[in-house]
């Protein structure tokens, strides 16, 4: 017994090691890779591991396969083995977490080393913004979009940041030693604050939106249907409130929505008259119109690698050269995917996170919807498993909470 409970505080240290370095430094998430190897052996031989693969595993096995397949039609094999290097952890982390422990987990480190991770990011993003401020003209702007998450993509950091929100709150509900209603405040507006210098139209939508469920849920809990039913129908407003009364936020809805407005209304107009450089909603709704032209011709995809060929080609089509000179993703992880693998490949990813979504209602596990809900919304406006920074955050959050959620199903114990 005493040798499990030592396995366990490794186990437990490993992941919150893991999760550290993946946002810190992930290109020295291999070496933890192969660190766990005798630790697995062990766990086995001691029975501290029970070895399954989930369903989860093999869809994120079928992803990764319909890349392998489709490197066949490549013409540019640099590319196409780049992005399999980069989704191997589509395969790499399923398998980490069909190990099962068969014991109660300690979740504090991991949760502790997400958390310091995060508040490494912005104590760095300050660093440097400060010394833009100090050394340039930009003003204000030093401490806002990439100036500040110049480790990170925004639209990155700022999902990073938002489920570290709510980790907070889920440390201080299970009474966490080090988590004080003090530094739970504390905490709660450092990171709200550096989703705001993000400034990602989507992770600040995102967080509100999830903020209000959070609040709503608190409401139903405490008064009932009718008060919920009334926050409900006010939430729009105080939403409206909340974007009209800061500039920063203010600025970007008008732009979207003043863009988005011109586009609906004349398509073709809109994409012949933009001309590069374009605002982000702009340069969006032109690469949304050329990418789903691709789709459309090539509803069994063009192949891995073969994306910013195709997409430049069509870009050219709508007099769009200087844009694609830039070979900018389509912006949105659907059409990014649909444009490599088809139509069958979407298919299977779309399956993939619809199955994480049922496991999270089944098991009433908010923390693993939150991720899941987060990139199915990022996904809309951005090619969030493209780079590393996404498809490995989001495959280790979803395998570790899915390993986490069927928990009970091989042990039947409630977890830490």
């Amino acid at each position: 017994m005493e040798n499990k409970s030592t396995l366990k505080n490794w186990y437990s240290a490993y992941l919150g090691i893991f999760i550290l370095l993946l946002i810190m430094a992930p290109k020295l998430t291999s070496i933890l890779f192969i660190l766990f190897v005798p630790l697995a052996i062990i766990g086995m031989k001691q029975q501290f591991f029970k070895f399954k693969l989930k369903p989860i595993s093999i869809l994120f096995f079928l992803i990764y396969l319909f890349y392998l397949f489709y490197c066949l039609y490549s013409r540019h094999n640099d590319i196409a083995l780049k992005y399999l290097e980069y989704k191997l952890s589509f395969i790499l982390f399923p398998l980490l977490f069909s190990f099962i422990p068969r014991y109660k987990i300690n979740l504090q480190l991991p949760i502790l080393g997400f958390l310091l991770a995060c508040l490494y990011l912005i104590g760095f993003g300050l660093i440097h913004s400060i010394q833009l401020y100090q050394t340039t003209n930009l003003g204000i702007s030093s401490f806002l979009v990439s100036y500040f998450s110049f480790i990170h993509h925004p639209s990155y950091a700022s999902a990073y940041y938002i489920v570290a929100l709510f980790l907070v709150w889920y440390a201080y509900k299970m009474k966490f030693s080090w988590m004080k209603i003090w530094l739970a405040l504390m905490l709660s507006f450092v990171f709200i604050l550096a989703t705001g210098l993000c400034l990602s139209l989507a992770g600040m939508l995102f967080l509100i939106f999830a903020i209000a469920v959070f609040i709503l849920i608190l409401v139903y809990k405490k008064w009932g249907k009718w008060p919920t039913i009334l926050l409900t129908f006010v939430s729009p407003f105080v939403l409206f409130f909340i974007i009209q009364s800061i500039p920063q936020f203010k600025g970007e809805y008008e732009g979207s929505k003043k863009f988005a407005v011109e586009y609906i209304k004349n398509p073709k107009a809109f994409i012949k008259q933009k001309k590069y450089p374009m605002s982000g909603t702009e340069t969006r709704l032109v690469m949304w119109t050329a990418s789903s032209m691709v789709f459309k011709d090539y509803p069994l995809g063009v192949g891995t690698g073969n994306l910013d060929e195709v997409l430049t080609a069509y870009l050219n089509k709508l007099d769009q050269k200087e844009l694609a000179k830039l070979q900018y993703n389509p912006h949105n992880q659907y059409l990014q995917t649909g444009i490599e693998i088809g139509w069958f490949g979407l298919f299977v990813l779309i399956a993939t996170l619809s199955y994480c979504l049922l496991i999270a209602k089944k098991y009433s596990n908010w923390l693993l919807l939150l991720i899941v809900s987060n990139l199915l919304f990022n996904m809309l406006f951005e090619s969030m498993l493209q780079r590393q920074s996404g498809i490995m955050f989001y495959t280790f959050g979803i395998c570790l909470l899915m390993m986490l959620s069927e928990y009970r199903l091989l042990n039947q114990k409630n977890i830490e």
